[in-house]
């Protein structure tokens, strides 16, 4: 049962593009509760990309590496699944009504007539040591080798570039007192005439310099496709609108430090040939994104002003013509 409450609910990036892309998917993952399963492997590298080069003190503590290559997706998904519903059953064997069920839901090995069939053909030995695998990792992400090691030569790369060192301050040492530089730093802001209290984020790596009274926010992406396709990825992302959510959330944390500081917009980007690039992202660019979170906070507030999660609010302001 969703503890949601409007009233105590601080939109992030994901959940303010949810809502916007989708009402009842939102409504569906964050009132009700009902979670949905998310193994893209993109998703899955990108936060190790993120661990290791911002966190790599704790990457033991989210994620612990298969020793063999993992499952088919939907095998992943059952038995994670499993895991998370029943925490205290150790054995897949005292799950197989559990997985049968799951399997009839995601129509998975339905072309088998019956249900002995299904489960010779899912309860193999392989799946069982999956599974005791992930009930021993508890709280953990489960990755494969292959994966862990395809992120580190990119990174390897990336760590390497000057460009890449200067932006994201990796040498900053406390010697270098004109430089603050904050990791995964977690950040909320209210607002004033919304019925919800305000948003909130994790910005990636933020770099304050004394020196030229600038805060550069930093955030790292890796996308499946080509660096040059970037920017037709922020506008099918909507990334333009969760820099916009990081900016209210800067401008906030500068105005409780009293520092009249120029923020500063950059994207670092890797790509599936492990190419990386920094983009800037200039004024006028910004500007226009930063009045579009704006208007897309308007929209979440009618959406939760009026329990509509019927359509994109677009259809329901006016008749759309094709």
């Amino acid at each position: 049962m969703s503890s949601f409450k409007k009233e105590e609910y601080y939109f992030s990036y994901s959940g303010l593009n949810k809502l916007l892309y989708s009402p009842i998917l939102f409504y569906n993952h964050y009132i009700l509760g009902e979670k949905e399963d998310r193994l893209d492997s993109y998703m899955v590298e990108g936060r190790i990309l993120h661990c290791l080069l911002l966190e790599p003190e704790n990457f033991d503590n989210q994620f612990i590496v298969a020793m063999d290559k993992l499952p088919s997706d939907n095998v992943k998904i059952i038995i994670d699944r499993l895991c998370k519903d029943y925490p205290d059953v150790e054995k897949l064997d005292d799950l197989e009504t559990e997985v049968l069920s799951i399997m009839q839901n995601m129509n998975y090995l339905q072309s088998l007539k019956t249900d002995e069939q299904r489960i010779k053909k899912f309860f193999t030995d392989d799946n069982r040591n999956y599974h005791e695998f992930v009930f021993s990792s508890k709280e953990k992400t489960v990755v494969d080798s292959s994966t862990v090691n395809k992120v580190k030569q990119a990174l390897e790369n990336m760590i390497q570039d000057p460009e890449v060192k200067q932006v994201l301050q990796l040498e900053h040492s406390e010697f270098d007192t004109h430089i603050e530089v904050y990791n995964e730093l977690k950040l909320a802001y209210k607002l004033d005439d919304y019925v919800f209290p305000g948003v909130k984020g994790i910005i990636d790596n933020l770099v304050i310099n004394h020196a030229d009274k600038t805060a550069i926010i930093n955030d790292v992406k890796t996308t499946g496709k080509s660096l040059l396709d970037f920017k037709d990825t922020v506008e099918y992302y909507n990334y333009w609108m969760q820099m916009g959510i990081y900016t209210m959330l800067v401008e906030e944390y500068l105005k409780e430090k009293q520092l009249d500081y120029e923020i500063q917009h950059n994207f670092v980007v890797i790509d599936k040939y492990n190419q990386h690039y920094i983009f800037p992202v200039g004024i006028i660019t910004f500007t226009e994104w930063y009045n579009k979170t704006k208007l897309a906070l308007k929209v979440a507030n009618y959406h939760l002003s009026n329990d509509d999660y019927s359509l994109p609010y677009e259809l329901i302001k006016e008749k759309m013509y094709l």
